[in-house]
């Protein structure tokens, strides 16, 4: 099967939740992360939002990849505000269910650099995973962690973190926009010892080598090599999404659908030129 394109519903976020779901269709996009944004499906979303937004994926033909919330950053946060965030993970997975989506994203946390993680750090985010999984695991949910800031910020400290929580219904959201922009390895490298935990890829471009870090660019502006990247998630039959998550900021020169348009063309020239 060809793997098929999802937006990140981030791009749209000044737009209510409907509208983006019938742009990104309109766009060609199959798929949908939904963020926890205020417009979209924060995490007091109400039942209408929620039916509206299951009505209109399903009249567009979409599919909800994942629920990208906010939940989670356990590794600097007190039990009661842990606690709090589980029991929010309990409304988001009756959503998911909802929306027939079986993916939830949440944060692991962590100091900016992993470096300066202690083992309470660790301890505290793997406690907390661990009971985010044991909930999503008993509906028939994965649990995902993105490469971002924090204790998944490189592939090694990620592993770890896996491994420290040991749950079946963990993946990985493969973030190699991120991975570059803090990590020593991003490409393939990354991708054949994460495997099969890849449950989702984002796709965003960056540009550190001038020695700046750039990160709002469209993609084909940085230096991520997506294609190399493209091209063993084909060869190894991923059967995912890849989804854009482009953080240029719409202006004068480009509205948040025109960032969208680009970002669904350029990701589908270099998918088929990998898949010939």
């Amino acid at each position: 099967m060809p793997i098929e394109i999802a937006l990140c519903s981030k791009l749209l976020q000044d737009r209510p939740m409907v509208e983006a779901i019938r742009l990104a269709a309109d766009i060609g996009y199959t798929g949908l992360e939904i963020f926890g944004v205020p417009q979209h499906l924060p995490p007091d979303a109400g039942d209408a939002l929620v039916a509206d937004t299951a009505r209109a994926l399903e009249e567009a033909g979409m599919e909800c990849v994942t629920l990208c919330t906010y939940l989670g950053g356990f590794a600097e946060k007190s039990d009661a505000e842990c606690e709090a965030d589980v029991q929010t993970l309990i409304r988001y997975m009756d959503i998911a269910e909802k929306l027939d989506c079986d993916m939830i994203r949440v944060m692991p946390g962590g100091p900016r650099d992993v470096r300066d993680a202690r083992e309470d750090h660790w301890g505290r985010a793997a406690h907390y995973l661990a009971e985010c999984c044991d909930r999503a695991l008993a509906r028939g949910m994965g649990i995902i962690v993105e490469n971002n800031w924090g204790l998944s910020s490189t592939v090694d400290s990620t592993l770890d973190l896996i491994a420290r929580v040991d749950r079946p219904n963990l993946g990985l959201n493969y973030d190699p926009g991120n991975l570059y922009r803090m990590g020593r390895y991003y490409a393939v490298e990354a991708l054949e010892r994460f495997g099969e935990l890849v449950w989702n890829v984002q796709i965003k471009d960056a540009d550190k080598s001038g020695g700046e870090d750039r990160w709002q660019l469209l993609l084909g502006e940085g230096q991520v090599d997506y294609e190399t990247i493209l091209a063993w998630l084909v060869g190894e039959e991923y059967d995912g999404f890849v989804s854009a998550e482009c953080h240029r900021e719409p202006d004068d020169q480009m509205t948040d659908a025109d960032i969208a348009r680009h970002e669904y063309e350029a990701i589908r020239k270099l998918l088929r030129k990998v898949e010939g």
